[in-house]
Order: structure tokens, then C-alpha cells, then sequence
């Protein structure tokens, strides 16, 4: 096709200039200019999405570095998951998340010296109501985003006005609350009472995990991976990074990357939690790439699981335990995708 191309268009300016263009000439040439700029459109495209994904890649490596420099000055402990005062494992805490501990490590120094974690994420002046002013949670900051998401994405969905962020911690194959209980069916309990050790994701609610004993090993664990932000005015907490009453900041692996099977947690589509009922969103605001089933007001509980999402064609970015990053594809067989979520699962299974 080229090819014929070329050869009207050396025809063309073969008759010279003499007599000027013909209106048919002249069309033809029009017509020529817009076969060749929509051959090459998408090809334009698809390098601008390989850029966009190679920075999604390097954002998540610098979270991977953040994590090993932060043990470095932990004593080989990652940061804790969220926190909440439900007590859990390892006792009563302030409600938080991972974020604002790697703050440092991600040069965002500022922001850790401004945020006091003797208080709420949500308290002044960590958070002022309706943003009257500019907070620790409210400042934007390019490491948060996907660029194939929406850079710069909010919650809003209350007076709490926070970041949202695509770069979220792996909880495993989990639903939030039930790591902390006995009463965690159908997943059974995490923490191995006989020597006291936490046996379940690298993160997780009310956790402090060694990463010396991860016995899956670092390159066979991953610690972060993607989601995409809801609406800025939804009261969905995907994306919710500072919110620890519920898996925003985090992803579990029940389901595989990307899929179609709905999230199971709070994802209203706007107003007050209290007028929600259960249902599945449809609604055209969200993506057909974040199904979510609204659990708030559910008996069985409204915060359960999200899983890993993003815009990019095929798969998720994720970072492992040792700092790599690598793609992987939606594809990917369901039990490797919980392997490789697992810190204690002894599989054999890997990437």
C-alpha cells in the first residue's frame, strides 16, 4: 500500500509546478497526508504508553528501594500495613498507613517532619476538613500516580480531603479484617500462635513483618503493585492511601490482575456511606476496569478485598521483595498470582 503511494505521489510532482495543482491533485494529496498520519497514529500511541508504563515501572522501583532503605533503619522490619486501634497482634495504635512512614526514603522529608502519628491520619494537622489548607495528606506528589491513570486524583468523598495514589502494599490472598481474628473464614488465621510469628502477606493490618524471615524469599515476593484511583468525589476507597480502615492502601491476590470479577468493598459511587446499600456498580463513571461490588451495610462485613488494576494493555506493574520490578500479564494462572502474594506459603511457584 506504501508502496502505490509513493508512486502517486511521484507522479504528482513529476507534472512540476508549471500549472500549479489540480483540485483532484491537490485532493489526492490531502488523502495521502491522512492514510499516512493514521498509520502512524497508533503507532505514536502505543510509544507513548510504553513511556507511560516504563515511569509506572520506576515509580515502583523507587517504592522498592524505599522499603530496603527503611528496613536498613528498622532493623530489617518493613513498615506496618495500616494501623488502627483495634489492638491486633501487635497492640493499640494510631490509625495510619505505610505512606507516610517512607516518606523520608521517597525525599518527601518535609512531609514526614510536618505528620505526627501520636494522632490520626485524618486529625490536624495531618488533614484539615475540606482541605481549607494544604497538609501532609493533601500534597500532591508525582511518585503517586500512574501516568496512564489520573495524575493528581483526590479523595473527596468526605470532609477528609486526602491523596489518592495508584502504588498500593500487598495484603495476599486475604480479606482485610480477617487476619486479625478467629473468626476469619474462609481464610484461616495468620498469625501461628505456637511461636508467635505472623505467617501471611508482607503486609498486613496491625503487622510489623521481618523481612529477614520471609521464608519464600524477596525475589519471590512481591511488596507493591497497582490499582486504579476512583473518582475523586466517590466514596470508594480504592486508592484511598493515608484511609487504614480498609484496604485503599493495599491489594490483595483473591482474584487475578485486572479482573473481571467486581472488588469486594466500600465503592459507593457518591454521598453518605449510611444511605448505601449493597450493590454492584455499573455506573459510567467508572471504568469497565474497576467492577466492584459496594459492600457498605453488608452483614459479612464491608471491607473485604481489591485487587490489582491498571490502564496498561495486558497487566499490572508490580515490585518484588528484593527491588525488581517486572510486568505481569492478566493472564497469569491463579495460584502463581498467590504464590508469589504469599511471604510463608512455601510454594514452588514462582515468576
Amino acid at each position: 500500500m506504501l508502496k502505490k503511494l509513493s508512486q502517486a505521489i511521484r507522479k504528482v510532482l513529476q507534472k512540476g509546478f508549471r500549472g500549479g495543482f489540480t483540485l483532484v491533485e491537490l485532493l489526492v494529496v490531502i488523502a495521502i497526508i491522512g492514510v499516512l498520519i493514521a498509520l502512524l497514529l497508533p503507532a505514536v500511541q502505543a510509544a507513548r504508553e510504553a513511556a507511560r508504563r516504563m515511569q509506572c515501572a520506576n515509580h515502583l522501583k523507587q517504592y522498592g528501594l524505599a522499603m530496603h532503605t527503611y528496613m536498613d533503619a528498622w532493623r530489617q522490619y518493613l513498615p506496618c500495613g495500616n494501623s488502627h486501634p483495634t489492638g491486633g497482634f501487635q497492640g493499640t495504635q494510631q490509625r495510619h498507613t505505610w505512606m507516610p512512614r517512607i516518606w523520608p526514603y521517597i525525599e518527601q522529608q518535609a512531609l514526614y517532619s510536618q505528620y505526627r502519628f501520636d494522632i490520626g491520619f485524618y486529625a490536624s494537622p495531618n488533614n484539615e476538613d475540606n482541605q481549607t489548607a494544604i497538609t501532609p495528606t493533601s500534597s500532591k506528589v508525582s511518585i503517586y500516580y500512574c501516568p496512564s491513570d489520573r495524575p493528581g486524583a483526590m479523595w473527596t468523598g468526605d470532609v477528609n480531603y486526602c491523596c489518592r495514589a495508584n502504588y498500593v502494599t500487598n495484603m495476599g490472598n486475604d480479606w482485610f479484617w480477617h487476619g486479625t481474628s478467629t473468626a476469619g473464614a474462609p481464610y484461616p488465621y495468620k498469625l501461628d500462635t505456637a511461636t508467635n510469628r505472623w505467617t501471611g502477606a508482607p503486609f498486613y493490618l496491625n503487622i510489623y513483618v521481618d523481612a529477614s524471615e520471609i521464608s519464600d524469599g524477596l525475589s519471590n515476593t512481591m511488596f507493591l503493585s497497582e490499582l486504579l484511583c476512583a473518582e475523586d468525589n466517590h466514596f470508594d476507597f480504592r486508592g484511598y492511601i493515608f484511609n487504614d480502615e480498609g484496604p485503599g492502601a493495599s491489594y490483595m491476590t483473591v482474584t487475578g490482575p485486572n479482573s473481571r470479577t467486581p472488588d469486594a468493598c466500600i465503592c459507593k459511587g457518591s454521598g453518605s456511606e449510611a444511605t448505601s446499600a449493597p450493590s454492584t456498580i455499573a455506573t459510567a463513571s467508572l471504568s469497565t476496569k474497576m467492577p466492584c461490588t459496594n459492600l457498605v451495610g453488608s452483614a459479612t462485613g464491608d471491607e473485604r478485598w481489591q485487587t490489582a488494576r491498571s490502564k496498561h494493555t495486558g497487566g499490572v506493574n508490580v515490585c518484588l521483595g528484593d527491588g525488581s520490578g517486572t510486568f505481569v500479564s492478566e493472564t497469569i494462572a491463579i495460584d502463581v498470582w498467590r504464590a508469589i502474594g504469599s511471604a510463608h506459603g512455601g510454594e514452588s511457584k514462582g515468576l
